[in-house]
Protein backbone atom coordinates (compact mmCIF):
# COMPACT_ATOMS: atom_id res chain seq x y z
CA UNK A 1 0.00 0.00 0.00
CA UNK A 2 1.58 3.59 -0.61
CA UNK A 3 2.24 6.27 1.57
CA UNK A 4 -0.97 8.26 0.35
CA UNK A 5 -2.99 5.71 0.64
CA UNK A 6 -2.15 5.00 4.11
CA UNK A 7 -2.64 8.59 4.80
CA UNK A 8 -5.96 8.06 3.50
CA UNK A 9 -6.91 5.70 5.34
CA UNK A 10 -5.42 7.32 8.90
CA UNK A 11 -8.11 8.56 11.10
CA UNK A 12 -6.19 11.72 11.78
CA UNK A 13 -6.99 12.20 7.60
CA UNK A 14 -10.57 11.38 8.03
CA UNK A 15 -11.19 13.95 11.21
CA UNK A 16 -9.31 16.87 8.81
CA UNK A 17 -10.96 16.03 6.27
CA UNK A 18 -14.45 16.34 7.48
CA UNK A 19 -16.53 18.78 6.22
CA UNK A 20 -17.60 20.38 9.28
CA UNK A 21 -13.42 20.78 10.23
CA UNK A 22 -13.19 22.25 6.92
CA UNK A 23 -15.96 25.03 7.68
CA UNK A 24 -14.36 25.93 11.08
CA UNK A 25 -11.42 25.88 9.51
CA UNK A 26 -12.47 28.56 6.57
CA UNK A 27 -14.13 30.38 9.22
CA UNK A 28 -10.90 31.14 11.44
CA UNK A 29 -8.62 32.04 8.80
CA UNK A 30 -12.12 34.69 7.11
CA UNK A 31 -12.08 36.28 10.65
CA UNK A 32 -8.33 36.03 11.44
CA UNK A 33 -7.14 37.31 8.21
CA UNK A 34 -9.48 38.39 5.32
CA UNK A 35 -12.63 39.80 6.95
CA UNK A 36 -13.26 43.75 6.97
CA UNK A 37 -12.95 42.73 11.07
CA UNK A 38 -9.86 40.82 10.92
CA UNK A 39 -7.89 39.94 13.61
CA UNK A 40 -5.44 41.52 12.23
CA UNK A 41 -7.12 44.54 10.88
CA UNK A 42 -8.32 44.81 14.57
CA UNK A 43 -4.54 44.91 15.80
CA UNK A 44 -3.60 47.66 13.40
CA UNK A 45 -6.46 49.45 14.54
CA UNK A 46 -5.12 49.21 18.35
CA UNK A 47 -1.92 50.38 17.48
CA UNK A 48 -3.04 53.48 15.57
CA UNK A 49 -5.70 54.50 18.13
CA UNK A 50 -2.31 53.61 20.53
CA UNK A 51 -0.67 56.59 18.64
CA UNK A 52 -3.10 58.73 18.76
CA UNK A 53 -3.78 58.38 22.00
CA UNK A 54 -0.02 59.43 22.38
CA UNK A 55 -0.19 62.11 20.68
CA UNK A 56 -3.49 63.67 22.04
CA UNK A 57 -1.16 63.20 25.54
CA UNK A 58 1.64 65.43 23.26
CA UNK A 59 -0.36 68.04 21.89
CA UNK A 60 -2.19 68.55 25.49
CA UNK A 61 1.41 69.21 27.22
CA UNK A 62 2.29 71.30 24.50
CA UNK A 63 -0.86 73.47 24.42
CA UNK A 64 -0.35 73.90 28.47
CA UNK A 65 3.23 74.65 27.88
CA UNK A 66 2.49 77.47 25.28
CA UNK A 67 -0.47 78.74 27.33
CA UNK A 68 1.86 78.82 29.98
CA UNK A 69 4.54 81.15 27.52
CA UNK A 70 1.95 83.18 26.32
CA UNK A 71 0.31 83.85 30.25
CA UNK A 72 4.03 84.64 31.37
CA UNK A 73 4.41 87.42 27.88
CA UNK A 74 1.13 88.97 28.48
CA UNK A 75 2.01 89.45 31.89
CA UNK A 76 5.81 91.13 31.52
CA UNK A 77 6.15 93.29 28.94
CA UNK A 78 10.07 92.86 28.58
CA UNK A 79 9.95 89.42 27.89
CA UNK A 80 7.49 90.06 25.21
CA UNK A 81 9.73 92.40 23.58
CA UNK A 82 12.69 90.13 24.00
CA UNK A 83 10.54 87.50 22.14
CA UNK A 84 9.21 89.56 19.41
CA UNK A 85 12.61 90.95 19.00
CA UNK A 86 14.45 87.01 18.88
CA UNK A 87 12.04 85.02 17.12
CA UNK A 88 10.24 87.60 14.37
CA UNK A 89 13.12 90.43 14.45
CA UNK A 90 10.85 93.50 15.54
CA UNK A 91 12.31 96.07 17.09
CA UNK A 92 11.15 99.71 18.15
CA UNK A 93 12.14 102.34 15.49
CA UNK A 94 14.47 104.05 17.67
CA UNK A 95 16.58 101.06 18.08
CA UNK A 96 15.92 100.02 14.61
CA UNK A 97 16.66 102.91 13.28
CA UNK A 98 20.21 103.68 15.56
CA UNK A 99 22.74 105.26 13.69
CA UNK A 100 21.38 105.08 10.27
CA UNK A 101 21.69 108.05 8.02
CA UNK A 102 18.59 108.72 7.46
CA UNK A 103 19.12 111.60 5.02
CA UNK A 104 20.34 108.55 2.74
CA UNK A 105 18.77 105.28 3.51
CA UNK A 106 14.87 105.35 3.19
CA UNK A 107 13.24 103.50 6.14
CA UNK A 108 10.00 101.15 5.13
CA UNK A 109 8.59 100.08 8.25
CA UNK A 110 5.90 97.21 8.94
CA UNK A 111 3.90 97.80 11.54
CA UNK A 112 1.17 95.78 12.93
CA UNK A 113 0.34 97.32 16.41
CA UNK A 114 -1.24 100.56 17.32
CA UNK A 115 -1.14 103.67 15.25
CA UNK A 116 -0.38 105.87 18.44
CA UNK A 117 2.43 103.93 19.71
CA UNK A 118 4.20 104.40 16.69
CA UNK A 119 3.43 108.03 16.89
CA UNK A 120 5.27 107.83 20.41
CA UNK A 121 7.94 105.80 19.13
CA UNK A 122 9.62 108.22 17.05
CA UNK A 123 10.26 110.57 19.34
CA UNK A 124 13.33 107.78 20.10
CA UNK A 125 14.94 108.72 16.00
CA UNK A 126 17.28 111.50 17.93
CA UNK A 127 19.46 108.40 18.02
CA UNK A 128 19.54 108.09 14.10
CA UNK A 129 21.48 110.54 12.07
CA UNK A 130 20.05 113.44 10.20
CA UNK A 131 16.46 112.29 11.82
CA UNK A 132 15.23 115.38 10.23
CA UNK A 133 15.59 113.90 6.60
CA UNK A 134 13.64 110.68 7.70
CA UNK A 135 11.98 109.35 4.75
CA UNK A 136 10.24 105.84 3.54
CA UNK A 137 7.04 104.44 3.85
CA UNK A 138 4.88 102.41 6.40
CA UNK A 139 3.48 99.68 5.17
CA UNK A 140 -0.38 99.98 5.87
CA UNK A 141 -1.47 98.86 2.11
CA UNK A 142 -5.12 97.15 2.61
CA UNK A 143 -4.96 95.71 -0.45
CA UNK A 144 -2.09 93.83 -0.12
CA UNK A 145 -2.68 92.49 2.86
CA UNK A 146 -6.31 91.40 1.81
CA UNK A 147 -4.46 89.76 -0.56
CA UNK A 148 -2.11 87.88 1.22
CA UNK A 149 -4.37 87.11 4.94
CA UNK A 150 -7.87 87.30 3.31
CA UNK A 151 -8.80 89.70 5.61
CA UNK A 152 -7.86 93.59 6.55
CA UNK A 153 -5.62 95.19 9.76
CA UNK A 154 -8.13 96.09 11.28
CA UNK A 155 -11.08 93.79 10.61
CA UNK A 156 -12.85 96.04 8.10
CA UNK A 157 -11.73 98.08 4.68
CA UNK A 158 -13.22 101.20 6.36
CA UNK A 159 -11.11 100.53 9.89
CA UNK A 160 -8.37 99.91 7.54
CA UNK A 161 -8.90 103.39 5.62
CA UNK A 162 -8.87 105.50 8.61
CA UNK A 163 -5.96 104.04 10.30
CA UNK A 164 -4.39 105.23 6.60
CA UNK A 165 -5.88 108.20 6.89
CA UNK A 166 -4.62 108.34 11.01
CA UNK A 167 -0.82 107.94 9.74
CA UNK A 168 -0.86 111.05 8.10
CA UNK A 169 -0.21 113.00 11.14
CA UNK A 170 3.14 111.09 10.81
CA UNK A 171 6.58 112.63 9.81
CA UNK A 172 5.97 113.98 6.24
CA UNK A 173 9.15 111.85 4.97
CA UNK A 174 7.16 108.24 5.73
CA UNK A 175 4.62 107.53 2.87
CA UNK A 176 1.91 105.82 4.43
CA UNK A 177 -0.16 105.65 0.87
CA UNK A 178 1.16 102.39 -0.19
CA UNK A 179 0.78 100.19 -3.02
CA UNK A 180 2.76 96.81 -3.07
CA UNK A 181 2.42 95.85 -6.64
CA UNK A 182 5.57 93.88 -6.53
CA UNK A 183 4.00 91.33 -3.80
CA UNK A 184 0.52 91.26 -5.40
CA UNK A 185 1.65 89.53 -8.62
CA UNK A 186 2.84 85.86 -8.99
CA UNK A 187 6.61 85.72 -10.19
CA UNK A 188 6.58 84.69 -13.27
CA UNK A 189 3.20 85.03 -14.62
CA UNK A 190 3.18 85.95 -18.19
CA UNK A 191 0.48 89.18 -16.80
CA UNK A 192 2.90 89.80 -13.82
CA UNK A 193 3.81 93.54 -14.95
CA UNK A 194 -0.20 94.22 -15.84
CA UNK A 195 -0.72 92.84 -12.63
CA UNK A 196 1.95 94.68 -10.50
CA UNK A 197 0.56 97.76 -12.21
CA UNK A 198 -3.20 97.03 -11.97
CA UNK A 199 -3.18 95.93 -7.58
CA UNK A 200 -0.48 98.64 -6.87
CA UNK A 201 -1.68 101.60 -8.53
CA UNK A 202 -5.35 100.51 -8.20
CA UNK A 203 -4.60 100.29 -4.69
CA UNK A 204 -2.97 103.69 -4.43
CA UNK A 205 -5.84 105.35 -6.39
CA UNK A 206 -8.46 103.69 -4.19
CA UNK A 207 -7.18 104.95 -1.08
CA UNK A 208 -6.81 108.23 -2.27
CA UNK A 209 -10.37 108.44 -3.64
CA UNK A 210 -11.22 107.34 0.35
CA UNK A 211 -8.16 109.58 1.84
CA UNK A 212 -8.33 112.68 -0.89
CA UNK A 213 -6.40 113.08 -3.70
CA UNK A 214 -4.37 116.80 -2.14
CA UNK A 215 -2.39 113.57 0.07
CA UNK A 216 -0.87 112.25 -3.20
CA UNK A 217 2.16 113.53 -2.56
CA UNK A 218 2.30 110.77 0.47
CA UNK A 219 2.29 107.79 -2.06
CA UNK A 220 4.83 104.93 -2.72
CA UNK A 221 4.69 102.38 -5.27
CA UNK A 222 7.03 98.90 -4.82
CA UNK A 223 7.86 97.04 -8.14
CA UNK A 224 9.95 93.81 -8.62
CA UNK A 225 12.00 93.12 -11.62
CA UNK A 226 11.77 90.37 -14.24
CA UNK A 227 14.37 88.23 -16.37
CA UNK A 228 12.72 90.34 -19.59
CA UNK A 229 15.21 93.27 -19.39
CA UNK A 230 13.29 95.62 -21.58
CA UNK A 231 9.96 94.64 -20.14
CA UNK A 232 11.42 95.58 -16.96
CA UNK A 233 12.10 99.32 -18.04
CA UNK A 234 8.76 99.32 -19.06
CA UNK A 235 7.19 98.60 -16.03
CA UNK A 236 8.58 101.46 -14.05
CA UNK A 237 7.90 104.29 -16.91
CA UNK A 238 4.24 102.76 -17.65
CA UNK A 239 3.34 103.52 -13.60
CA UNK A 240 5.11 106.95 -13.96
CA UNK A 241 3.04 107.56 -16.91
CA UNK A 242 -0.17 105.95 -15.56
CA UNK A 243 0.37 107.87 -12.08
CA UNK A 244 0.68 111.30 -14.00
CA UNK A 245 -2.32 110.99 -15.76
CA UNK A 246 -4.08 110.09 -12.39
CA UNK A 247 -2.91 113.52 -11.14
CA UNK A 248 -3.49 115.26 -13.46
CA UNK A 249 -7.26 114.07 -13.68
CA UNK A 250 -7.56 114.62 -10.03
CA UNK A 251 -5.62 117.50 -9.08
CA UNK A 252 -4.34 119.23 -12.33
CA UNK A 253 -0.37 118.83 -11.66
CA UNK A 254 1.50 116.36 -11.27
CA UNK A 255 2.41 114.84 -7.99
CA UNK A 256 5.31 112.73 -6.80
CA UNK A 257 5.36 108.56 -6.55
CA UNK A 258 8.47 107.33 -5.05
CA UNK A 259 8.86 103.94 -6.41
CA UNK A 260 10.92 101.30 -4.85
CA UNK A 261 12.73 98.69 -7.25
CA UNK A 262 13.45 95.05 -6.01
CA UNK A 263 15.05 91.85 -8.26
CA UNK A 264 13.70 88.98 -8.02
CA UNK A 265 15.80 86.44 -6.22
CA UNK A 266 13.72 82.89 -6.28
CA UNK A 267 16.18 81.64 -3.50
CA UNK A 268 19.36 82.36 -1.64
CA UNK A 269 22.19 80.82 -3.22
CA UNK A 270 25.66 80.30 -3.10
CA UNK A 271 26.57 80.85 -6.55
CA UNK A 272 28.20 83.89 -7.17
CA UNK A 273 27.68 84.41 -10.53
CA UNK A 274 23.21 85.17 -9.95
CA UNK A 275 25.06 88.53 -9.23
CA UNK A 276 25.04 89.47 -12.95
CA UNK A 277 21.05 88.36 -13.19
CA UNK A 278 20.47 90.61 -10.09
CA UNK A 279 22.23 93.37 -11.41
CA UNK A 280 20.81 93.36 -14.76
CA UNK A 281 17.43 93.60 -13.30
CA UNK A 282 18.47 96.11 -10.71
CA UNK A 283 19.67 98.35 -13.91
CA UNK A 284 16.80 97.74 -15.66
CA UNK A 285 15.08 98.67 -12.69
CA UNK A 286 16.84 102.02 -12.36
CA UNK A 287 17.35 102.99 -16.28
CA UNK A 288 13.29 102.55 -15.69
CA UNK A 289 13.12 105.05 -13.42
CA UNK A 290 12.75 103.71 -10.05
CA UNK A 291 13.52 105.70 -6.84
CA UNK A 292 15.74 103.29 -5.10
CA UNK A 293 16.48 99.81 -5.41
CA UNK A 294 16.52 97.18 -2.70
CA UNK A 295 19.37 95.60 -1.81
CA UNK A 296 19.38 91.90 -2.10
CA UNK A 297 22.38 89.45 -1.19
CA UNK A 298 22.65 86.62 -2.25
CA UNK A 299 23.01 84.88 1.20
CA UNK A 300 22.93 86.18 4.73
CA UNK A 301 27.07 86.08 4.64
CA UNK A 302 28.96 89.31 5.17
CA UNK A 303 30.44 88.81 2.11
CA UNK A 304 27.35 88.56 0.00
CA UNK A 305 26.09 91.50 2.04
CA UNK A 306 28.89 93.75 1.16
CA UNK A 307 28.49 92.72 -2.87
CA UNK A 308 24.63 93.74 -2.54
CA UNK A 309 25.85 96.86 -1.29
CA UNK A 310 28.57 97.69 -3.43
CA UNK A 311 26.19 96.83 -6.64
CA UNK A 312 23.57 99.39 -5.61
CA UNK A 313 26.35 101.51 -4.56
CA UNK A 314 27.41 101.69 -8.24
CA UNK A 315 24.20 101.46 -10.15
CA UNK A 316 22.28 104.65 -8.15
CA UNK A 317 24.84 107.29 -6.95
CA UNK A 318 27.69 106.71 -9.30
CA UNK A 319 26.05 106.36 -13.04
CA UNK A 320 24.56 110.21 -12.95
CA UNK A 321 20.76 109.18 -13.53
CA UNK A 322 19.86 109.96 -9.82
CA UNK A 323 17.16 112.47 -9.67
CA UNK A 324 15.70 111.64 -13.32
CA UNK A 325 12.26 110.00 -13.81
CA UNK A 326 12.71 108.69 -16.99
CA UNK A 327 16.20 108.11 -18.03
CA UNK A 328 15.42 106.37 -21.59
CA UNK A 329 11.60 107.89 -21.99
CA UNK A 330 11.94 108.82 -26.21
CA UNK A 331 12.93 105.50 -27.26
CA UNK A 332 11.35 103.84 -29.85
CA UNK A 333 11.09 100.49 -28.66
CA UNK A 334 10.82 101.35 -24.81
CA UNK A 335 7.82 103.57 -25.65
CA UNK A 336 6.19 100.67 -27.42
CA UNK A 337 5.96 98.31 -24.50
CA UNK A 338 4.96 100.98 -22.35
CA UNK A 339 2.09 101.96 -24.22
CA UNK A 340 1.18 98.18 -24.57
CA UNK A 341 1.57 97.81 -20.51
CA UNK A 342 -0.45 101.22 -20.06
CA UNK A 343 -3.08 100.28 -22.14
CA UNK A 344 -3.81 96.39 -20.76
CA UNK A 345 -3.68 98.06 -17.33
CA UNK A 346 -6.38 100.70 -18.09
CA UNK A 347 -8.10 97.60 -19.77
CA UNK A 348 -8.09 95.98 -16.51
CA UNK A 349 -9.52 99.06 -14.55
CA UNK A 350 -11.98 99.67 -17.10
CA UNK A 351 -13.55 95.50 -16.36
CA UNK A 352 -13.45 96.23 -12.29
CA UNK A 353 -14.65 99.37 -12.52
CA UNK A 354 -18.27 97.47 -14.25
CA UNK A 355 -17.92 94.84 -11.57
CA UNK A 356 -18.21 97.87 -8.70
CA UNK A 357 -14.76 99.09 -8.38
CA UNK A 358 -11.48 98.02 -7.09
CA UNK A 359 -12.53 97.18 -3.61
CA UNK A 360 -15.41 95.24 -4.97
CA UNK A 361 -13.27 93.13 -7.45
CA UNK A 362 -10.75 92.51 -4.58
CA UNK A 363 -13.51 90.91 -1.93
CA UNK A 364 -14.94 88.98 -4.79
CA UNK A 365 -11.44 87.37 -5.36
CA UNK A 366 -11.77 85.81 -1.79
CA UNK A 367 -15.60 84.88 -2.13
CA UNK A 368 -15.62 83.03 -5.34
Amino acid sequence: MSRWQTLRTSPWWKRLTNKYTLVTLFFVIWMAFLDSSSALIQWELDARLRALEDGIDFYQRELEETQRQLDELASDPDKLEKFARETYWMHKPGLLLQDVRLDIAPVHLVFGGVLEDLVAQMDALPASLHPECLHGSLNLDPAEHFLRTGGFWRGGLEADLTQVQSALSLPSGLRVLCGNGADMAAPGHPQASVQQLAYGLGSLMAQLDHIGWEHADRSWLNLAASDDYLQTIALVQAARSLWETATQKHLQRSAPLWISGRPHLPAHTEDASALIGIGMQQQALWLGGCDELWITPLNNSPQAVDWARQQVLVLTYENGLQGLDQPLAGSYTLDGYTVQLQQEVEKLWKHWSDQGGFWAHLQSLTSA
